[in-house]
Formats: C-alpha cells, sequence, structure tokens
C-alpha cells in the first residue's frame, strides 16, 4: 500500500493524487490551510471551496493529518 498523503504538508502535486482531488481543488486545499492553519479533522476539508462532500469517504484511508513538530504551536492570524 502506498505512504498516506499528508494533508497538512503536501503540496498540490501531491494531492492531486487523491481520488476526486484536481489541480485547482488542490491548490485550494493548499491556500486554505495556509490561511487558516493545519487541519485537525478531516471534516474540515468540507470548508474548503469546491471540495465535494462525498470526497471525504473516498480520501479517508488515504490521508493523514499529521502536523509537524516544529510547526505543531502554529495559528493562523
Amino acid at each position: 500500500m502506498d505512504a498516506k498523503i499528508n494533508i497538512n504538508t503536501s503540496g498540490p502535486k501531491q494531492l492531486t493524487q487523491l481520488p476526486g482531488v484536481a489541480k485547482n481543488l488542490a491548490y485550494s486545499i493548499v491556500s486554505h490551510r495556509e490561511r487558516h492553519g493545519f487541519f485537525t479533522h478531516l471534516e474540515e476539508l468540507a470548508e474548503v471551496k469546491g471540495f465535494p462532500a462525498d470526497a471525504i469517504n473516498r480520501i479517508k484511508q488515504r490521508v493523514t493529518l499529521a502536523v509537524p513538530v516544529e510547526e505543531g504551536t502554529r495559528r493562523a492570524g
């Protein structure tokens, strides 16, 4: 099985490897993460503009939400 893709550290190229995540959606995920901080729950992806609600179930086995230790306390602001 392939390694899981970290939603909190991956760039658009890696995110497009997920089912249903096209290039424009991958950029939206990264942009949302940069503006609002790291994702802590998979359901927060639904807040990303254009993210299809049913996609969470399709990707949940292939992703992780690990926060880099050195940035664990970072908050948007």
